[in-house]
C-alpha cells in the first residue's frame, strides 16, 4: 500500500500521483486529496492505482448518484458538482490546444439542461446472462439495473431485454424523444421474443445480427424543427437537448449565398440544418443506410437543395467539382485522415465548421489547418455530461 497526495486530474478525470517516481493514475481521486492506494497495474511508463482509503478529501468532492460509479468504465466525473465538471473540460481543452501552440479565441461552454438521464443510446454487453458494462480497463462485466446517464425508457428496456434470454452478446438500445425504442442485437443465441413483455415500453424495432425480426429497423426523430429518419446503425447525436443548441450554432454560420460541402454527413443532419439557409448542400457519407436515410430526410423536410453522395470522404472529395465556400467536417474520433486534411488545405475554402468529439485529434488537425485558417469561434457543448468526453465546434475562416 502507498499513501500519496493527488496533484491534479489527467485528461480522463483520473487523479495523478507519483509512486516511486513513476506517474500513477488513480480513478475517483481529486486534486489535493491524500489517499491510501494500491497499484493495480504496472507498465514501464506509468502505474494504475486504486483508492483503498481517503485520508484527506477535497472539499469539492460529492457523493456519486450512480452505485456503479467506482467500478464502471463509463462515468468519470460524478464525484464533482456539475459546474466543476464543465470547468475541468474547459481547462482540459485549453491545455491540449496550448500544447500544440494553437491560437484560439475565448472558449464558450454550453451547459446540459439535464446532466443525468439524457443519453438516447446505450451499448451493453451480455455475459452468461448478465447485462451491463465492462469494468474500466478490463473485460470483467459489471451487471447493472440502470444507467444514470441513459433516458428512463432505455432503462426500462433493460428489463425487457432480460426476457429475451440471451446468454452472450452485445446490444445497442436507441430511443427518440418520443421514447420509441430500437434494439440491435449481436449474438449467436436464439431469442425468445414475446410482445406481452413490451407493455412498459414502446419498442418499434428489433434487429438481430443486422436482420430486422420485429417492427422496423428505424425510427423518426424531431429536433430543431426538422424530422429525421434514423436507422439502427446510423450515427446520430446522443444528447437531443445539446444537439439542438449545436444545430442552432451551425445555422447561425450559414447564409443564402453559401454552397456547403458536408463531409462525414451521417443521416444528413448538419446538411439539413444548413439547407434552411444555404444555396446548396453536398453530403458525403460512407455508410449506405445513412445515405438512404439522408435521402428520405430530404423528402420528409421538403429540402430540394441537398445532394447526398455515398462514398469515403478521402476518395470522393477529389471528385467533387462544385465551387463550395463552406465545409462541414464532423469526423469520427480518429479525426481527419491525411488525404482529407490536405485536400481541405489545398481547397482554401472560405469557411470550415469543424465539429469534434475528441480534443486530441481536433488539436492535431487544427495545428495543420491554422497555417491557412484562423479560428474565429471555439465552443464546447456538454454532450456527454459526467464523462471526460467533450464535443467541440470550431469556426475557421481563411486568412
Amino acid at each position: 500500500m502507498y499513501e500519496v497526495e493527488i496533484k491534479r486530474l489527467d485528461d480522463q478525470g483520473r487523479g495523478i500521483a507519483f509512486i516511486e517516481n513513476k506517474i500513477t493514475f488513480i480513478k475517483n481521486a481529486l486534486p489535493h486529496e491524500v489517499v491510501e492506494c494500491k497499484i493495480t497495474k504496472k507498465t514501464k511508463k506509468y502505474n494504475l492505482g486504486e483508492v483503498i482509503e481517503y485520508k484527506k478529501k477535497n472539499q469539492k468532492r460529492v457523493d456519486a448518484k450512480c452505485p456503479y460509479f467506482s467500478i464502471c468504465g463509463g462515468c468519470s466525473l460524478e464525484h464533482l458538482e456539475y459546474l466543476d465538471t464543465l470547468e475541468f473540460k474547459k481547462e482540459k481543452e485549453k491545455r491540449i490546444l496550448e500544447k500544440e501552440h494553437i491560437h484560439y479565441p475565448e472558449i464558450q461552454v454550453i451547459e446540459n439542461e439535464n446532466p443525468y438521464f439524457y443519453r438516447n443510446k446505450l451499448s451493453l454487453k451480455i455475459m452468461n446472462g448478465a447485462i451491463g458494462f465492462y469494468e474500466e480497463n478490463s473485460h470483467t462485466l459489471i451487471s447493472i439495473e440502470q444507467c444514470f446517464l441513459a433516458r428512463p425508457c432505455l432503462n426500462e428496456a433493460i428489463n425487457v431485454l432480460k426476457t429475451f434470454r440471451i446468454t452472450n452478446g452485445e446490444v445497442i438500445l436507441r430511443c427518440n424523444t418520443n421514447d420509441e425504442i430500437l434494439i440491435a442485437i449481436k449474438t449467436k443465441d436464439s431469442l425468445i421474443v414475446n410482445e406481452e413483455n413490451f407493455a412498459s415500453v414502446k419498442i418499434v424495432g428489433i434487429v438481430l445480427n443486422d436482420q430486422c425480426i420485429y417492427g422496423q429497423p428505424y425510427f423518426y426523430e424531431r429536433i430543431h424543427h426538422l424530422l429525421f429518419k434514423i436507422s439502427y446503425d446510423a450515427f446520430f447525436q446522443v444528447n437531443p437537448f445539446i444537439a439542438s443548441h449545436l444545430f442552432e450554432e451551425v445555422e447561425k454560420n450559414i447564409s443564402s449565398t453559401n454552397t456547403v460541402l458536408d463531409l462525414y454527413s451521417g443521416v444528413g443532419v448538419l446538411g439539413l440544418v444548413a439547407s434552411k439557409k444555404a444555396k446548396k448542400v453536398i453530403s458525403i457519407e460512407i455508410i449506405k443506410n445513412a445515405v438512404l436515410d439522408n435521402i428520405e430526410n430530404c423528402k420528409l423536410n421538403k429540402c430540394n437543395n441537398i445532394y447526398p453522395v455515398l462514398g469515403d470522404a478521402k476518395t470522393t472529395l477529389p471528385k467533387i467539382k462544385e465551387d463550395f465556400d463552406t465545409i462541414f467536417v464532423d469526423p469520427p474520433r480518429k479525426g481527419l485522415d491525411k488525404n482529407s486534411l490536405q485536400l481541405l488545405l489545398q481547397s482554401k475554402t472560405k469557411k470550415i465548421i469543424y465539429i469534434s468529439c475528441d480534443p486530441f485529434t481536433l488539436a492535431r488537425d487544427l495545428k495543420e489547418l491554422q497555417s491557412v485558417y484562423e479560428i474565429k469561434k471555439f465552443m464546447l457543448f456538454d454532450m456527454f455530461s459526467y464523462t471526460y468526453h467533450v464535443e467541440s465546434l470550431c469556426v475557421l475562416k481563411l486568412k
